[in-house]
């Protein structure tokens, strides 16, 4: 889980520290730099899945066919085109900073799990400098610079590792078995949800193999991935469509066409069961697999990068995948990370800080704002009652104002 991000010089972050909580929300005007978070994380992760120096790369789409359905790599998550197009103007270097812990399924929330943090330095999109510190429980405490070798002190006295120039930081063939997690393990436990989401088509086709990854550069892929996971597991299937059920009276389903190609079904259960291609479902329902299976998928300890969960559902329905999503967060012991324009998320967010189901510093509750073209990011306080210091900035600002206009109409009638 993340304890703190810190992005300088990317975008329009010049230089700005989050402090994260179980449940971290991002809110604020749109364009003040929220997704810039997510994209710079997924970015970082990316790199470190390359093995490689390069920070960036741009993508192109490959050749498909039945046996291999995807569009792009499955290592690829983003595309944010060249350093430039991410680099903050006038500045020559881009510094991410990360902490947290590299908790792991076999791991309860009690435990103890190794703690790292560090920074790294990108020069014209490549990595330049990096530095930082592990502290493991049992053994001590590790840190490195690029160019010097990692130390890992113990009671058998200082153990010795090999740095390396990529975003990896150790080269695994000189990471000691005593060193249970690698430092990019951190960025590893990242599982981005897009707000692009949907199924478009009435049956996907079935690669070889089933998919690795669900955070896909492009929807086409997601959805490959996705129905392919559902199908390939019955457990999640199940778990899908009890969630399903509690959120919009839908299952799911699944038809093999042939063997190379698979359709996928919303069925009611009131009790008619009738099934539905879900592809002609509404887009609110669409939205929610897109959720929950990767959600269901996150292991524990882990943080569930979520944009915008409350996109075309109805104001009931953002709140009672809210509830749904704090319930697993507490059970499954899994972080959410929310950037939401949603009152109704919030509200379900801050009403659960005020009955006591979460801690007051179970949230950070983070404003954002773009200020002559620099993201100025504050955290707001919230109280053990719920309620935010101050209030909510541009929440119920432009309820007011649509109240008061729509009063002043009526006055003139």
């Amino acid at each position: 889980m993340l304890k703190s991000v810190r992005l300088k010089n990317f975008k329009l972050h010049k230089d700005t520290t989050i402090e994260a909580a179980p449940i971290t929300v991002f809110i604020g005007p749109n364009n003040s730099g929220k997704s810039s978070i997510f994209q710079a994380l997924l970015a970082l992760r990316q790199a470190a899945a390359r093995a490689s120096d390069v920070f960036l790369v741009t993508y192109q789409r490959e050749e498909t066919s039945p046996d291999q359905p995807f569009l792009f790599d499955p290592t690829e998550m983003i595309d944010l085109g060249e350093f430039r197009d991410v680099l903050r103007r006038g500045q020559d270097e881009i510094l991410i900073g990360l902490s947290g812990g590299l908790g792991h399924s076999r791991q309860s929330g009690g435990e103890s799990v190794p703690e790292v943090e560090f920074e790294v330095i990108i020069e014209d999109n490549k990595l330049t400098g990096h530095k930082g510190k592990m502290c493991v429980p049992g053994a001590g405490t590790l840190e490195w610079g690029a160019n010097e070798p990692a130390l890992l002190e113990t009671d058998r006295g200082m153990i010795a590792f090999i740095t390396v120039k990529d975003f990896r930081f150790f080269d695994p063939a000189g990471t000691s078995r005593s060193v249970p997690l690698k430092p990019a393990g951190l960025v590893e436990s990242l599982h981005h949800i897009s707000p692009l989401r949907g199924f478009e088509e009435w049956g996907y086709p079935l690669p070889l193999e089933r998919a690795q990854s669900l955070v896909r550069l492009s929807l086409p892929d997601r959805a490959v991935a996705l129905v392919t996971t559902i199908a390939s597991n019955s457990e999640l299937k199940r778990e899908l469509s009890d969630r399903l059920s509690k959120l919009m009276g839908i299952g799911v389903d699944v038809e093999y066409v042939g063997s190379q190609k698979v359709k996928i079904f919303a069925t009611e259960t009131n009790g008619e069961h009738r099934q539905r291609l879900f592809a002609n479902e509404g887009t609110g329902a669409q939205q929610l697999p897109f959720i929950l299976i990767p959600v269901a998928l996150t292991p524990r300890n882990e943080t569930v990068l979520l944009s915008e969960p409350e996109a075309h559902l109805h104001p009931k329905g953002q709140c009672e995948l809210t509830r749904m999503l704090l319930t697993v967060a507490k059970k499954e012991n899994i972080q959410f990370f929310i950037e939401t324009h949603s009152e109704h998320v919030l509200h379900v967010i801050l009403n659960a800080v005020g009955r006591g189901d979460l801690a007051k510093d179970d949230v950070a509750l983070h404003y954002f704002e773009n200020v002559a073209g620099t993201a100025q990011v504050k955290r707001l306080d919230i109280n053990e009652h719920g309620q935010v210091d101050g209030g909510l900035p541009g929440f119920f600002d432009q309820s007011l104002a649509e109240l008061t206009e729509f009063l002043d109409a009526v006055k003139k009638k």
